[in-house]
């Protein structure tokens, strides 16, 4: 189904603290851009960030502008949405539809910064072939996904529960099954993988895993979404999870990770993804 895709673009930053760049020590100002956009609700800010070793907070709040385009066709902006008004410094993205394959563009400027650009492309919809659970037993479920894929493409993938019978806390069984979880803005998680977590037999490819689920429900089934993502996406999650996965993080002893970004020019991540709803039963 195609939807139009949302984008909340944070123009002004209110908090100058927000505007650390904690990944450069010594360097100049730049902007940063935070995009992963897909075809459901995606969010998109930028900022003028600084490094460690400046104390000219000032400049975090100098104006962001962004703009966009879809296959070459511009991204239009307002500052609401049919009867729901954003903050001041928020825009929306009222009009361009997405399609897998499409090449998305950003770019971003501010006064006296040097400007940015980002670009990355739709990835294709999962070509499922099934879904469905294979064993249930008391506290968990474990699934798997069936769907056809190229040999050698460089797919990556995610599945995510909007059913409440799913534990927040998703206990899984075979961690070796997946690369990551990670929060999703509804504020459950995704589980991801790529190809090197399945098992394939020519095209055919398999991912199985199992979840906890709440040992009060009795659901027969569960709606979830089937997520496609670009290589930038991955990537760039793939790092911040390594950097918040590990206990010893905040003493400087955690697992060393590099801070992705494909933004020319500044940092963050312009990535996106295809997100298809299916029911596991």
């Amino acid at each position: 189904m195609k939807r139009l895709i949302i984008i909340i673009s944070a123009i002004v930053i209110s908090a100058c603290e927000a505007g650390l760049d904690y990944s450069r020590v010594e360097s100049d100002e730049c902007i940063n851009i935070n995009a992963i956009i897909g075809n459901q609700l995606s969010v998109v800010t930028a900022h003028v960030a600084i490094p460690m070793n400046s104390e000219d907070y000032d400049i975090c709040r100098k104006t962001v502008s962004v703009s966009g385009s879809i296959d070459g066709k511009p991204m239009v902006f307002t500052d609401h949405l049919g009867d729901t008004y954003f903050n001041e410094g928020t825009q929306v993205l009222n009009g361009g539809k997405i399609h897998p394959g499409d090449r998305i563009e950003i770019k971003a400027s501010a006064d006296g910064i040097r400007d940015v650009w980002a670009e990355t492309k739709v990835p294709e919809e999962i070509n499922l072939i099934s879904a469905r659970i294979v064993e249930r037993k008391k506290g968990f479920i474990t699934f798997e996904i069936i769907y056809e894929e190229e040999p050698g493409h460089e797919g990556f993938y995610g599945v995510h529960f909007y059913n409440n019978d799913i534990s927040e806390g998703a206990g899984i069984l075979l961690p070796e099954s997946y690369d990551m979880i990670v929060p999703h803005w509804s504020g459950r998680e995704i589980v991801i993988w790529d190809k090197h977590k399945v098992s394939r037999e020519g095209n055919v490819v398999t991912f199985r895993t199992s979840v906890e689920i709440r040992e009060d429900t009795n659901a027969s089934a569960y709606s979830v979404t089937l997520y496609s993502l670009s290589p930038e996406t991955f990537y760039y999650l793939r790092g911040e999870y390594i950097k918040s996965s590990t206990g010893f993080a905040a003493l400087g002893m955690g697992t060393p990770a590099f801070t992705y970004s494909n933004v020319i020019g500044g940092t963050g991540i312009t990535g996106s993804f295809w997100g298809t709803g299916i029911t596991l039963k």
